[in-house]
């Protein structure tokens, strides 16, 4: 019973990302890219990309935390302690760590880049897989301290929300990447910027609960959470039109 449970929490975490990358993957119309290099750079954002965004945003955080405690005394950090460590966590150490992290997706499968889209791809599989397990972490943990109750609503969520914004913020550093190498415009490192800005600008919103915690409504939590999946919804929608645009207007 437990073997067939903890299957079902994986296929649930990693199901929706793989539904993504194959959709993303089939935008495509003219030469579509090989799924030997699609799950490569699929694996690494599920894989070694994890693991290294663990290891630094700990360090990360560990420096900070110890850092931020000689500013405890002044009083409006002391009074809005709580917010300023969501900003600093969730919208600026984790965006720049994971998107730096899940960019080196795109360079193994760089070798089948001859077209500006194919970036986009392989950018866009590297980042799903990030979120397949990184929602697989969040959904066993739901379901260790809430019950199959909690883990269903984060599963939904987080498959939603959080799958689409990795896999189309890490489609910007792909597309940078894609875009120097065939047109000489661009870099991978602007696309990545752009994409420390989307992943940033989404976790600050998924967080305003923590800046209005002294508000008790139902909206305080509602509203980011619609915003959240909006936004994941039409940053996908966006890199699906641009893959189509680009296959189409620019054949080599």
């Amino acid at each position: 019973m437990k073997l067939l449970l903890l299957a079902v929490v994986i296929t649930v975490a990693f199901l929706p990302s793989l539904i993504y990358v194959i959709w993303v993957r089939n935008t495509e119309k003219y030469k579509r890219e090989p799924w030997r290099a699609v799950m490569r750079s699929f694996l690494w954002g599920a894989t070694f990309a994890i693991l290294i965004s663990l290891v630094v945003e700990i360090l990360l955080t560990f420096f900070y935390t110890n850092t931020f405690e000689l500013f405890r005394g002044y009083e409006f950090i002391a009074k809005h302690k709580e917010s300023i460590d969501a900003i600093m966590l969730a919208g600026i150490i984790a965006p720049f760590v994971e998107e730096g992290a899940k960019a080196y997706g795109v360079l193994t499968s760089k070798g089948y880049i001859d077209e500006v889209e194919d970036g986009i791809i392989y950018g866009s599989s590297s980042g799903f897989g990030f979120a397949a397990t990184e929602n697989l972490l969040y959904e066993i943990s739901a379901l260790l301290s809430g019950g199959i109750i909690s883990w269903a609503i984060i599963a939904l969520i987080r498959s939603i929300a959080s799958a689409l914004l990795h896999g189309s913020a890490t489609a910007m550093t792909g597309y940078g990447y894609s875009s120097k190498k065939i047109r000489g415009k661009g870099s991978m490192l602007h696309g990545y910027v752009v994409a420390v800005a989307m992943h940033s600008s989404f976790n600050i919103i998924a967080s305003i609960p923590i800046f209005l915690a002294g508000f008790h409504s139902t909206l305080v939590y509602l509203v980011p959470l619609i915003i959240a999946i909006l936004y994941g919804a039409l940053a996908f929608r966006y890199i699906r039109k641009k893959i189509r645009y680009l296959d189409t207007h620019f054949r080599r």
